[in-house]
């Protein structure tokens, strides 16, 4: 005896998860120097920025939220927190996650938070 064939749910409101890590962004953003003016630390890292809206507990936030830090300034950030962190350098780490990910070469990455859309595939010549 035959079942009869199993039936598609409708996939309401399912949305495929957000791809979080980009290795081609971390790459790029850990080969510049320590976002904080003067240290001239060698070994960099790629800094997380976390808030309530980007992360929970135990979860980490997406790429785009990620700027360069040296271990030591790394520890510190998240020790004291990223805004105490920024207004004792002087710095403004959630512009500078902005602008990495606005001039990142992972374009993908990039088009997938539409902030930017995708290169467009040459077609043929049209004939007319």
């Amino acid at each position: 005896m035959r079942l009869p064939d199993r039936r598609q749910r409708p996939k309401m409101g399912v949305q495929e998860p957000i791809q979080k890590i980009w290795p081609r962004h971390r790459r790029w953003v850990k080969a510049h120097g320590c976002c904080v003016p003067g240290c001239t630390a060698q070994n960099i890292d790629f800094a997380h920025l976390r808030s309530a809206a980007n992360s929970g507990t135990g979860q980490m936030p997406h790429d785009i939220f990620g700027v360069s830090l040296c271990r030591a300034h790394h520890d510190e950030q998240h020790r004291v927190g990223a805004l105490t962190f920024g207004k004792k350098y002087k710095i403004d780490l959630w512009a500078l996650a902005a602008e990495f990910a606005r001039r990142s070469p992972d374009w993908q990455m990039r088009a997938s938070l539409r902030i930017v859309s995708p290169p467009r595939l040459q077609s043929s010549p049209d004939p007319r």
